[in-house]
């Protein structure tokens, strides 16, 4: 959260849309949390200039943006022409950080390794399968594999930039072949990359909100800060590194948020929850986060109807008049994303 630091929010995009397409937002923030695909949907289309989820699906799926495992490892859009070096730079240390699962639902590296080499067979056609098509392939193989471990084996093919989401089926993820691309960058190039791209779309940052964001270790974090060249300075008390001069911006007085949003893809201190009357349990249950005035107040949840979508918002905060202004044009955003007509329940 922490929008008192000067440039967060205008890095995030989040001030006033100013993005065409889908593939400028992914690129500008590097990497956006996905495994909630529509919600991370609507966190791109809420740095756009009116994009709508239809146009995020078929953005989607003619491949202008990928989704892959990436970061921490959880799953994340990225544009492709990153994908590479930052796997390149992220998979030693993911693959050492899913190693003692792997080891203790009995998957070897020689079971990861001929996993693989089984899904990059079946779709060597060019035609996507779903995961449990790819499960499919996996047993008449005699590698068979569901649940977790088919999970796992997938995840390492996506993590060795082998494959990547597909085009939907349906409300289904499907996989495909992830093209081949040398990348001649060194892992100090890719470190000082990751630096460069985290601070342009996330603002100032220290080195462990860094580290939290791509997996790598603390002391690689400040090598990248580092290596980028970036100034550092002392805020509340801590170091903060400067990808550019900040431009100062307020925090619109209401966000209706993905409750992964990469607003909050840092280190989070306990005064970022001044305002919320819930725990980080409930964040993950939620679908969003309500934001007032840039920091943590509440969540929301919507359901969608023929042509309605109820929005069901629930706060801490005494609802006033302007409060109750705010959160129905964020609301009023979000009906045009979805194409429905917005139905604001509010509850403090």
């Amino acid at each position: 959260m922490k929008p008192q630091i000067t440039g967060r929010v205008r890095a995030q995009g989040l001030d006033a849309p100013r993005f065409d397409t889908a593939a400028e937002v992914v690129r500008h923030l590097g990497c956006v949390q996905s495994q909630l695909h529509d919600m991370a949907l609507w966190a791109v289309a809420r740095r756009s200039a009116g994009l709508t989820l239809a146009d995020l699906q078929h953005s989607f799926a003619q491949g202008d943006f990928l989704r892959t495992h990436v970061l921490r490892p959880t799953w994340h859009f990225v544009d492709p022409d990153d994908i590479h070096w930052l796997l390149a730079l992220t998979e030693p240390r993911i693959s050492r950080l899913m190693a003692t699962t792997n080891k203790g639902i009995g998957l070897t590296d020689e079971h990861l390794d001929r996993g693989a080499e089984c899904i990059v067979a079946a779709l060597a056609a060019g035609v996507p399968m779903m995961r449990s098509e790819l499960g499919d392939q996996l047993a008449a193989a005699g590698l068979p594999h569901r649940g977790q471990s088919l999970a796992h084996i997938v995840m390492h093919a996506e993590v060795n930039a082998l494959i990547v989401n597909g085009p939907m089926r349906g409300s289904q993820h499907t996989y495909t072949l992830l093209p081949a691309r040398v990348d001649q960058r060194t892992h100090d190039d890719r470190l000082a990359a990751a630096a460069v791209r985290y601070g342009r779309g996330h603002g100032p940052f220290r080195a462990k909100d860094l580290a939290w964001w791509t997996s790598l270790t603390l002391t690689e974090s400040r090598r990248a800060i580092e290596l980028a060249g970036m100034p550092v300075t002392g805020i509340d008390g801590e170091t903060y590194a400067m990808p550019a001069p900040p431009v100062d911006a307020d925090a619109p007085p209401v966000m209706l948020l993905s409750n992964f949003d990469e607003y909050i893809s840092c280190v989070r201190d306990p005064r970022d929850f001044d305002g919320f009357a819930g725990t980080a349990d409930d964040i993950l249950r939620g679908s969003g986060l309500l934001m007032i005035d840039g920091r943590l107040a509440g969540l929301w949840t919507r359901t969608i109807a023929a042509t309605t979508v109820t929005i069901h918002v629930q706060t801490s905060r005494r609802v006033t008049g302007p409060l109750r202004r705010a959160v129905d044009q964020e609301a009023s955003r979000f009906g045009a994303f979805v194409d429905r007509e917005p139905v604001v329940q509010l509850a403090d």
